[in-house]
């Protein structure tokens, strides 16, 4: 067992043991009783069809790929998302990843693999977007590896954060149009051991996708590794 995965392990104790002193609070409404109340839950846009065949951006009509794919193709299988990333989700994924409420990670990972069938596609095997080393042991733990930790146990699909690394710090993401959002993510990510991916399908798990540049950079380093397919999948998409 890692030093991180034995962290994240002694914080669910803890906030066990919390919770039963002190319930839990719903981050976006504050009502008592569940970390997002299941009214909040009903404010959420799920992501809903028509969208771009490739990069899940929604489409008015048709989901023909759409004019930014078509200009400057993924090389990605298909992106696709359990939410629109509009009214409440971003406070929400705020505070998944920024003020310490990892135990979100179960109900929205939950959430995810309850709208997954409608996008399902064939995959071999799970990979969250990896945080580099420093950032991962500043924050404490990577949102999207616990998301993917609920995804796959809820699906049952076979999990690998082993293997994708991220090689280099990089910039926040935020504030970049899409041509500095794919150069601050070039060379980002590599792959130490290809044998785990050569001939399969992998589907990259990630909490935002905005243009895509992240999963892109991601996927290259996997299809050049030898993977048969990349897809990708994220709690929310940008409009």
């Amino acid at each position: 067992m890692s030093l991180l995965s034995w962290q994240v392990q002694v914080r669910n104790i803890k906030s066990h043991f919390v919770n039963l002193l002190f319930p839990p609070v719903c981050v976006q409404c504050r009502k008592v009783g569940e970390l997002l109340c299941q009214d909040c839950v009903a404010k959420l846009i799920w992501l809903q069809a028509p969208v771009c065949e490739i990069c899940g951006r929604t489409l008015p009509e048709t989901a023909a790929p759409c004019l930014v794919c078509r200009k400057r193709p993924l090389p990605l299988k298909q992106i696709r998302a359990a939410f629109l990333f509009d009214g409440i989700i971003p406070n929400i994924i705020h505070q998944l990843k920024y003020r310490n409420a990892f135990a979100l990670a179960e109900p929205l990972g939950t959430l995810m693999a309850e709208s997954w069938p409608q996008w399902q596609t064939s995959v071999d095997m799970v990979m969250p977007i990896p945080l580099h080393h420093q950032r991962e042991k500043k924050r404490g733990y990577n949102q999207s590896d616990l998301l993917v930790n609920t995804f796959c146990r809820q699906l049952t699909f076979t999990k690998n954060n082993s293997v994708l690394k991220r090689s280099r710090i990089t910039p926040p993401q935020v504030g970049l149009n899409a041509e500095e959002r794919q150069a601050n993510v070039r060379g980002a990510f590599s792959v130490e051991d290809p044998h785990p991916v050569k001939g399969k399908e992998i589907l990259l798990v990630d909490d935002v996708c905005t243009t895509g540049a992240t999963l892109a950079a991601a996927a290259e380093v996997l299809l050049s590794a030898g993977a048969s397919n990349v897809s990708a999948y994220c709690l929310a998409r940008a409009i």
